[in-house]
């Protein structure tokens, strides 16, 4: 029986770390209520580079989940395999170069969702949607 439970532990341990990333691509986009506008409500509004986890894949929308682990739908031409963060600290510095030896470039927010270019270690090289960019450490950020 505690090899069965382990077993099954391990499954959803390894199924959860393997989720599938999107983020959206366009703009304006909307976490739904339901997979569909006409009679949906609002959730919120998602910014372009959102990270989400792929929850479920319909005929025209996915069932996704955010960062605070709300789930909803978005239309599946909103969204795109570019692979995003999103920012889970309060205030968090972006650096010139991957560490903290490195200059501060920006200062960014709880909730702001960058375009991952690239890694480097512990160390995420991140893009804004106005073009800014910089390094922050993976420990500050949700997402792919």
């Amino acid at each position: 029986m505690k090899k069965m439970l382990f077993i099954g532990l391990l499954l959803l341990m390894t199924s959860s770390a393997m989720a599938e990333m999107i983020s959206i691509t366009h703009q304006p986009a909307e976490l739904r209520d339901r997979a569909m506008v006409s009679g949906s409500k609002i959730i919120r509004e998602l910014p372009r580079y959102t990270p989400l986890e792929l929850v479920n894949a319909g005929a025209d929308y996915y069932q996704v989940k955010d960062v605070s682990g709300k789930t909803g739908y978005v239309h599946k031409s909103l969204t795109g395999k570019v692979p995003a963060v999103v920012v889970t600290a309060n205030v968090c510095n972006v650096r010139t170069g991957p560490g903290t030896e490195f200059s501060i470039a920006f200062k960014a927010q709880k909730g702001q969702s960058f375009k991952i270019l690239a890694q480097q270690q512990e160390w995420v090289q991140i893009k804004s949607n106005a073009g800014q960019t910089g390094w922050i450490w993976q420990n500050l950020v949700w997402g792919e």
